[in-house]
């Protein structure tokens, strides 16, 4: 089966808190959630522990760990793959030399990289490109602060980009921020094959019920890595 052949959804545990972090952790794998990503506000927070402590109460969960590399490519992705990490992210905007060497570093592991383009100024052109040096899933990303100030997501502000990213690019798409359950359906639509949640689930009264509900609108069969 090729690698990513349905879309699953990842919930993005964006806290500082590590106890809080592994309690909705908990919650969103038994709403059916397989993909669960150590978001970089909890990494900067508790270090390499999230994804060790995520790692050892979830062990067939796909852990992402929300690096958000800019520099030390390798240093970085041997660090989170050792911590029981499935999945590294580098930033788009990073330099060629470090996100081949978070490259080279993920395939020594065993382990995927995820290259965010947020902030990138042409997310496919950059994707293109990435996707050559050996990305295994590129991330169209609106990030908090952009979606506060200009009242936007990443399904209005990136759509047409998102749709012809997944036309051109052969590599899984990705999309984050402000991701809700009616959004989920138009983006598998355009052959979005991971999305993000982070908030909408993480923040609402009961996370395992919003989980489902964001799962009920993905088609049977989605499954996670590996």
């Amino acid at each position: 089966m090729p690698f990513l052949s349905h879309p699953v959804l990842q919930v993005a545990l964006d806290v500082t808190d590590l106890d809080l972090a592994l309690k909705l952790a908990k919650e969103c794998w038994n709403g059916g959630a397989r993909w669960i990503e150590a978001g970089t506000p909890l990494i900067k927070s508790v270090g390499m522990k999230a994804v060790r402590e995520l790692r050892r109460i979830l062990p067939e969960a796909t852990i992402v760990a929300d690096m958000k590399c800019m520099d030390a490519g390798f240093l970085e992705t041997e660090m989170a793959s050792l911590s029981g990490a499935n999945v590294v992210t580098v930033l788009g905007v990073a330099s060629d030399a470090t996100i081949k060497e978070v490259i080279k570093a993920a395939k020594k592991y065993g382990v995927k990289v995820m290259v965010d383009l947020i902030n990138t100024s042409n997310p496919v052109r950059r994707g293109l490109d990435v996707e050559v040096m050996g990305a295994d899933i590129v991330c169209l990303h609106t990030g908090i602060d952009v979606q506060s100030y200009l009242k936007t997501t990443a399904y209005e502000n990136l759509f047409e980009y998102i749709r012809k990213a997944c036309e051109v690019l052969h590599v899984p798409v990705a999309v984050a921020g402000g991701i809700t359950v009616e959004k989920v359906l138009p983006l598998i639509d355009s052959g979005v094959k991971v999305i993000i949640v982070g908030s909408a689930i993480t923040k609402s009264k009961n996370p395992k019920e919003a989980v489902k509900r964001f799962i009920e609108k993905f088609p049977p069969l989605s499954s996670g890595f590996p």
